[in-house]
Protein backbone atom coordinates (compact mmCIF):
# COMPACT_ATOMS: atom_id res chain seq x y z
CA UNK A 1 0.00 0.00 0.00
CA UNK A 2 1.50 3.30 -0.77
CA UNK A 3 2.24 5.20 2.25
CA UNK A 4 4.58 7.97 0.69
CA UNK A 5 6.04 8.30 4.52
CA UNK A 6 2.85 10.20 5.35
CA UNK A 7 0.69 8.54 8.44
CA UNK A 8 -2.35 10.30 6.05
CA UNK A 9 -1.29 7.36 3.72
CA UNK A 10 -1.31 4.53 6.48
CA UNK A 11 -4.16 2.10 6.47
CA UNK A 12 -6.61 2.88 8.90
CA UNK A 13 -10.10 2.80 9.43
CA UNK A 14 -12.87 5.29 8.69
CA UNK A 15 -15.87 3.01 10.02
CA UNK A 16 -15.31 0.56 12.95
CA UNK A 17 -18.69 -1.77 12.01
CA UNK A 18 -16.63 -4.10 15.16
CA UNK A 19 -16.97 -1.32 17.33
CA UNK A 20 -20.47 -2.57 18.92
CA UNK A 21 -19.14 -5.72 19.29
CA UNK A 22 -15.93 -4.40 21.31
CA UNK A 23 -18.43 -2.78 24.33
CA UNK A 24 -19.88 -6.04 24.54
CA UNK A 25 -19.08 -8.05 28.17
CA UNK A 26 -16.42 -10.21 27.75
CA UNK A 27 -16.48 -13.68 26.90
CA UNK A 28 -14.30 -16.55 26.58
CA UNK A 29 -12.45 -16.65 23.28
CA UNK A 30 -11.02 -19.78 21.51
CA UNK A 31 -7.47 -19.49 21.85
CA UNK A 32 -5.38 -17.71 19.79
CA UNK A 33 -2.71 -20.58 19.47
CA UNK A 34 -6.23 -22.07 17.86
CA UNK A 35 -5.05 -25.71 19.77
CA UNK A 36 -8.07 -26.38 22.63
CA UNK A 37 -6.20 -27.32 26.30
CA UNK A 38 -8.08 -30.03 26.35
CA UNK A 39 -7.71 -31.69 22.57
CA UNK A 40 -5.25 -33.62 21.72
CA UNK A 41 -1.66 -32.36 20.37
CA UNK A 42 -1.18 -30.57 16.80
CA UNK A 43 -5.00 -30.23 16.48
CA UNK A 44 -6.21 -26.61 15.46
CA UNK A 45 -9.39 -25.24 15.90
CA UNK A 46 -10.41 -21.85 13.95
CA UNK A 47 -12.73 -19.67 12.51
CA UNK A 48 -14.12 -20.27 9.24
CA UNK A 49 -15.24 -16.75 9.00
CA UNK A 50 -13.68 -14.12 7.74
CA UNK A 51 -14.60 -11.22 9.55
CA UNK A 52 -17.56 -10.85 12.83
CA UNK A 53 -19.31 -8.48 10.70
CA UNK A 54 -21.71 -9.96 8.39
CA UNK A 55 -23.03 -8.38 5.14
CA UNK A 56 -25.82 -9.58 4.25
CA UNK A 57 -26.92 -13.49 4.18
CA UNK A 58 -24.02 -15.50 5.45
CA UNK A 59 -22.89 -17.62 8.60
CA UNK A 60 -20.23 -18.08 11.01
CA UNK A 61 -18.64 -21.53 12.53
CA UNK A 62 -15.41 -23.42 13.36
CA UNK A 63 -13.05 -26.25 11.99
CA UNK A 64 -10.97 -28.31 13.13
CA UNK A 65 -7.40 -28.91 11.19
CA UNK A 66 -5.04 -31.79 11.87
CA UNK A 67 -1.47 -29.59 12.21
CA UNK A 68 0.39 -33.62 11.32
CA UNK A 69 -1.07 -32.91 7.55
CA UNK A 70 -2.47 -36.67 7.45
CA UNK A 71 0.50 -38.56 9.23
CA UNK A 72 -2.38 -38.65 11.98
CA UNK A 73 -4.83 -41.51 10.87
CA UNK A 74 -7.34 -40.95 13.32
CA UNK A 75 -8.07 -38.86 16.67
CA UNK A 76 -9.37 -40.19 19.96
CA UNK A 77 -11.89 -37.25 21.45
CA UNK A 78 -15.07 -38.65 22.45
CA UNK A 79 -16.70 -35.18 22.85
CA UNK A 80 -20.22 -33.87 22.87
CA UNK A 81 -20.25 -30.18 20.72
CA UNK A 82 -22.88 -28.24 20.79
CA UNK A 83 -23.14 -25.03 18.46
CA UNK A 84 -25.68 -22.28 19.26
CA UNK A 85 -26.39 -18.95 17.67
CA UNK A 86 -28.40 -16.21 19.39
CA UNK A 87 -30.15 -13.40 18.72
CA UNK A 88 -29.12 -10.49 21.26
CA UNK A 89 -29.62 -6.88 22.22
CA UNK A 90 -26.49 -4.20 22.70
CA UNK A 91 -26.09 -4.78 26.10
CA UNK A 92 -25.32 -8.95 25.59
CA UNK A 93 -28.79 -10.22 26.69
CA UNK A 94 -30.44 -13.11 25.34
CA UNK A 95 -33.30 -12.06 23.12
CA UNK A 96 -34.31 -15.89 21.53
CA UNK A 97 -31.89 -18.53 19.96
CA UNK A 98 -31.65 -19.16 16.38
CA UNK A 99 -30.08 -22.40 15.88
CA UNK A 100 -28.59 -24.79 17.29
CA UNK A 101 -26.13 -28.09 16.05
CA UNK A 102 -24.82 -30.85 18.10
CA UNK A 103 -21.96 -33.36 17.28
CA UNK A 104 -20.78 -36.66 18.76
CA UNK A 105 -17.01 -36.46 17.88
CA UNK A 106 -15.95 -40.14 19.12
CA UNK A 107 -13.00 -41.86 17.46
CA UNK A 108 -12.90 -39.37 14.12
CA UNK A 109 -11.03 -40.01 10.55
CA UNK A 110 -10.17 -36.87 8.80
CA UNK A 111 -11.08 -34.55 11.34
CA UNK A 112 -10.04 -31.98 9.00
CA UNK A 113 -13.62 -32.21 7.67
CA UNK A 114 -15.46 -31.53 10.45
CA UNK A 115 -16.76 -28.19 11.85
CA UNK A 116 -19.31 -26.19 13.16
CA UNK A 117 -21.56 -23.88 10.80
CA UNK A 118 -24.64 -21.78 11.13
CA UNK A 119 -26.83 -19.31 8.71
CA UNK A 120 -27.08 -16.22 10.28
CA UNK A 121 -30.79 -14.81 9.45
CA UNK A 122 -30.52 -11.82 6.99
CA UNK A 123 -30.93 -7.91 8.57
CA UNK A 124 -29.24 -5.71 10.74
CA UNK A 125 -29.00 -7.66 14.17
CA UNK A 126 -26.63 -8.44 16.98
CA UNK A 127 -26.09 -12.15 17.35
CA UNK A 128 -23.51 -14.51 19.98
CA UNK A 129 -22.19 -17.76 18.56
CA UNK A 130 -21.79 -20.43 21.13
CA UNK A 131 -19.93 -23.82 21.00
CA UNK A 132 -19.47 -25.74 24.75
CA UNK A 133 -17.65 -29.59 24.71
CA UNK A 134 -18.68 -32.22 26.54
CA UNK A 135 -16.98 -35.40 27.92
CA UNK A 136 -19.28 -38.09 26.14
CA UNK A 137 -18.18 -40.55 29.03
CA UNK A 138 -17.84 -38.23 32.18
CA UNK A 139 -20.76 -35.74 31.47
CA UNK A 140 -17.53 -33.42 32.54
CA UNK A 141 -17.44 -29.73 30.67
CA UNK A 142 -14.47 -29.65 29.17
CA UNK A 143 -14.81 -25.57 27.85
CA UNK A 144 -17.01 -23.00 25.94
CA UNK A 145 -16.23 -20.40 23.49
CA UNK A 146 -18.35 -17.70 22.26
CA UNK A 147 -18.35 -14.94 19.57
CA UNK A 148 -20.40 -11.97 19.12
CA UNK A 149 -21.43 -11.24 15.53
CA UNK A 150 -22.76 -8.31 13.64
CA UNK A 151 -25.35 -8.28 10.65
CA UNK A 152 -25.51 -5.09 8.58
CA UNK A 153 -27.09 -3.84 5.29
CA UNK A 154 -24.54 -4.34 1.83
CA UNK A 155 -23.92 -0.64 1.17
CA UNK A 156 -21.42 0.16 -1.34
CA UNK A 157 -19.78 3.74 -0.26
CA UNK A 158 -16.80 4.94 -1.82
CA UNK A 159 -14.94 8.18 -1.81
CA UNK A 160 -11.31 10.14 -2.27
CA UNK A 161 -10.27 12.48 0.54
CA UNK A 162 -7.21 14.71 0.56
CA UNK A 163 -4.50 15.26 3.00
CA UNK A 164 -5.05 19.25 2.85
CA UNK A 165 -7.31 21.83 1.16
CA UNK A 166 -4.43 24.22 -0.48
CA UNK A 167 -1.25 23.33 -1.93
CA UNK A 168 1.59 26.05 -2.96
CA UNK A 169 3.61 25.05 -6.47
CA UNK A 170 6.37 22.74 -5.53
CA UNK A 171 4.23 21.09 -2.21
CA UNK A 172 2.71 17.37 -3.09
CA UNK A 173 -0.42 16.63 -2.48
CA UNK A 174 -2.05 13.26 -1.51
CA UNK A 175 -5.58 11.59 -1.83
CA UNK A 176 -6.38 8.74 -0.39
CA UNK A 177 -9.27 6.33 -0.94
CA UNK A 178 -11.69 5.56 1.84
CA UNK A 179 -14.55 3.19 1.53
CA UNK A 180 -17.31 3.80 4.75
CA UNK A 181 -19.79 1.42 3.15
CA UNK A 182 -19.83 -2.59 4.49
CA UNK A 183 -18.99 -3.89 0.98
CA UNK A 184 -15.37 -4.48 -0.57
CA UNK A 185 -14.38 -1.72 -3.18
CA UNK A 186 -11.59 -3.03 -5.90
CA UNK A 187 -9.91 -0.35 -7.85
CA UNK A 188 -6.91 -0.20 -10.23
CA UNK A 189 -3.41 1.80 -10.03
CA UNK A 190 -4.19 4.12 -12.71
CA UNK A 191 -5.44 7.74 -11.64
CA UNK A 192 -5.57 11.26 -13.52
CA UNK A 193 -5.04 15.12 -11.90
CA UNK A 194 -6.57 17.71 -13.62
CA UNK A 195 -7.37 21.47 -13.60
CA UNK A 196 -10.38 24.12 -14.11
CA UNK A 197 -9.85 25.83 -16.87
CA UNK A 198 -12.83 28.24 -17.00
CA UNK A 199 -15.93 25.37 -16.97
CA UNK A 200 -13.80 22.81 -18.31
CA UNK A 201 -11.60 20.21 -16.47
CA UNK A 202 -8.37 19.49 -18.26
CA UNK A 203 -5.40 17.40 -17.83
CA UNK A 204 -3.17 18.94 -15.19
CA UNK A 205 0.36 20.19 -15.78
CA UNK A 206 2.66 16.85 -14.16
CA UNK A 207 -0.05 15.04 -13.99
CA UNK A 208 1.34 10.94 -13.85
CA UNK A 209 1.30 9.16 -17.38
CA UNK A 210 2.08 5.58 -16.85
CA UNK A 211 2.53 3.60 -17.79
CA UNK A 212 0.76 1.42 -15.47
CA UNK A 213 0.61 -1.72 -13.64
CA UNK A 214 -2.60 -3.32 -13.89
CA UNK A 215 -3.47 -5.45 -10.94
CA UNK A 216 -6.81 -5.34 -9.12
CA UNK A 217 -6.38 -3.78 -5.59
CA UNK A 218 -9.23 -4.81 -2.69
CA UNK A 219 -9.83 -2.73 0.38
CA UNK A 220 -11.97 -4.02 3.13
CA UNK A 221 -15.40 -2.33 4.47
CA UNK A 222 -14.76 0.40 6.95
CA UNK A 223 -10.84 0.93 5.72
CA UNK A 224 -8.88 3.63 3.83
CA UNK A 225 -5.20 4.02 3.40
CA UNK A 226 -4.48 3.55 -0.35
CA UNK A 227 -2.41 7.02 -1.76
CA UNK A 228 -2.23 8.82 -5.20
CA UNK A 229 0.58 11.13 -5.20
CA UNK A 230 0.84 14.65 -7.57
CA UNK A 231 4.20 16.42 -7.25
CA UNK A 232 3.03 19.60 -8.14
CA UNK A 233 5.13 21.91 -10.92
CA UNK A 234 7.47 24.42 -9.06
CA UNK A 235 5.49 27.08 -12.12
CA UNK A 236 2.06 25.55 -11.75
CA UNK A 237 -0.85 27.91 -12.06
CA UNK A 238 -2.84 28.75 -8.96
CA UNK A 239 -6.25 27.74 -9.39
CA UNK A 240 -8.57 24.30 -8.78
CA UNK A 241 -7.24 20.73 -9.19
CA UNK A 242 -8.89 17.71 -8.78
CA UNK A 243 -7.60 13.71 -8.15
CA UNK A 244 -9.60 11.47 -10.39
CA UNK A 245 -9.90 7.55 -9.99
CA UNK A 246 -12.11 4.77 -10.62
CA UNK A 247 -13.19 2.74 -8.23
CA UNK A 248 -15.97 -0.42 -8.46
CA UNK A 249 -17.69 -2.57 -5.92
CA UNK A 250 -16.01 -6.07 -5.50
CA UNK A 251 -17.16 -7.45 -9.45
CA UNK A 252 -19.20 -4.23 -10.39
CA UNK A 253 -18.49 -1.48 -12.45
CA UNK A 254 -16.32 1.20 -12.07
CA UNK A 255 -17.41 4.89 -11.75
CA UNK A 256 -14.78 7.70 -11.43
CA UNK A 257 -14.49 9.11 -8.19
CA UNK A 258 -12.97 13.16 -7.27
CA UNK A 259 -11.43 14.82 -4.77
CA UNK A 260 -10.92 18.67 -4.93
CA UNK A 261 -8.07 21.41 -3.83
CA UNK A 262 -6.48 24.37 -4.35
CA UNK A 263 -2.85 25.43 -5.82
CA UNK A 264 -2.00 29.22 -4.18
CA UNK A 265 0.20 31.06 -4.58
Amino acid sequence: MPTFGTSFCKGTKVHDYEAVLDRMPPVNHPPVSEELPFGPKNLSFYSTSFSRVIVGRGGFGYRFFDDTYGVRLKVHLHWDVTATLSRINRRGDDLRMIDSEHQYLGVVKKISDRGFWIDVPPGPALYRFDIEFIDHRSGDALGSYSEYLRVVKPRFHARLSVNRTSFKPGESAYARIENPGTTWAEFGVPYAIQRLDGTNWTKAPGAPQGPWIMPLIYMGSGGAGWCMRYQIPADAEAGRYRFVKGIAPMGGKSRGYFAEFDVVP
